[in-house]
């Protein structure tokens, strides 16, 4: 069965990790939950935009030695301990997936959720190293992953900021047309659902 890798990865943020997390620093939890979604998603974007099968296995084979990557209980989707070290530990993988945009994206995400710029900048090294440890627990994903978001490509875009998806070099209008469209079929179907067979 296809993983919906946003479903997958929102598992993994219990209100006790957000609990553990805000003792580092003192957010609004659901800004900070919402922080995490829009990392995620924007992480799993940058994947997709600079896809190489080569690169993601070596960042797997890394993130096995992180202590993150340690603390992650893969069977029931448990983070089992939140301390400070992701906040080193994601930067290089950072650097791989946006080169010179991550400090750009850092502080759109600090704009569009309102939240710190410190809280953005750890935030997305936590959701980095979730998003590359999970690959390496599921590495026959990796493969597959370019289509696999592309697949997931509208739903993940839709869970992002209108500015970060500029800067990852999508439309914003365009998915927002998408989904209006698909609105207005269900919308359709269901009045025809309704009153279809009324001359029957």
């Amino acid at each position: 069965m296809t993983p919906n890798l946003q479903i997958e990865l929102r598992r993994f943020i219990s209100s006790n990790v957000i609990s553990k997390l805000n003792k580092f620093y003192y957010e609004n939890d659901a800004l900070l939950i919402k922080a995490i979604d829009v990392s995620l998603g924007t992480v799993l974007m940058g994947c997709y935009n600079n896809f190489d099968e080569k690169s993601l296995e070596e960042m797997t084979e890394l993130v096995q030695n992180s202590i993150f990557y340690k603390e992650i209980d893969f069977t029931s989707a448990r983070i089992l301990s939140v301390d400070e070290n992701y906040k080193l530990e994601g930067n290089s993988f950072l650097e791989q997936i946006f080169t010179n945009k991550k400090a750009r994206i850092t502080e759109m995400i600090s704009n569009e959720v309102g939240i710190k710029s410190e809280t953005a900048r750890e935030v997305l090294n936590f959701s980095t190293l979730l998003i590359i440890s999970y690959l390496k627990c599921n590495a026959q994903l990796i493969s597959g992953l370019k289509l696999l978001l592309d697949d997931q490509k509208r739903d993940i875009l839709n869970s992002i900021p209108p500015g970060i998806k500029i800067i990852l070099g999508f439309s914003y209008y365009e998915t927002v047309e998408e989904k209006s469209n698909t609105t207005t079929t269900r919308f359709t179907k269901s009045i025809f659902n309704l009153f279809g067979n009324i001359n029957s």
